[in-house]
């Protein structure tokens, strides 16, 4: 898989203690896309076997039980992205994913045969093409009105719901080389 960043533990992008994964590319360019730097496509991928054991012993190391994949976008990576999630899927209490497509889209095969397999691992997805003019800040956890939350696993919505009533949340992480700031950002929090 084509990954561009991890980290841990994040707060930020979902309830608890969670292993943030963020995949490399995404075609579909949204305007004023929080991660540009992640749309452009690489070749060079990590292994997934290798991946999914870092996330793993990230994951045991930080004492997350929730995992967040974002980009980018995940399902255009779909046949690894089910690799790793078979992989990691015993680790985790709580999976949600990331995606520009929308779930009528994965389901209508855009997101390819394997994208589809992929919903049989995941407890929540937030899906649809971001869309700044309807960035609004009591749209947390999702960057505009329209995406939607989808739970597959009812049993973590009152977790999701308590998480959400806090409102947006960003963190800002310090490595070698640069500072990240994690989270879903209002329209205008970088202006000015």
């Amino acid at each position: 898989m084509v990954v561009s960043r991890m980290l841990a533990p994040v707060h930020s992008l979902g309830p608890g203690e969670r292993v943030c994964l963020w995949t490399q590319g995404c075609s579909k360019k949204c305007y004023k896309c929080i991660s540009p730097e992640m749309q452009p496509f690489f070749e060079n991928g990590m292994d997934n076997d290798k991946l999914s054991s870092l996330i793993i012993d990230t994951a045991k190391k930080c004492e997350c039980n929730g995992l967040t994949i974002s980009g980018g976008d995940p399902f255009e990576q779909s046949d690894k992205l089910l690799e790793v999630l078979k992989s990691v899927r015993t680790t985790f209490n709580d999976i949600l994913v990331y995606t520009g497509f929308t779930l009528e889209e994965i389901l209508n095969g855009s997101a390819g045969t394997a994208g589809k397999i992929c919903l049989d691992y995941l407890d929540v997805l937030i899906d649809g093409r971001y869309i700044d003019k309807l960035n609004k800040e009591e749209f947390v956890l999702r960057g505009s009105q329209n995406q939607k939350i989808h739970f597959f696993n009812m049993d973590l919505k009152p977790l999701y719901d308590s998480y959400m009533a806090g409102g947006r949340l960003l963190e800002t992480f310090n490595t070698d080389s640069a500072t990240i700031i994690t989270g879903i950002m209002s329209k205008n929090a970088l202006q000015g």
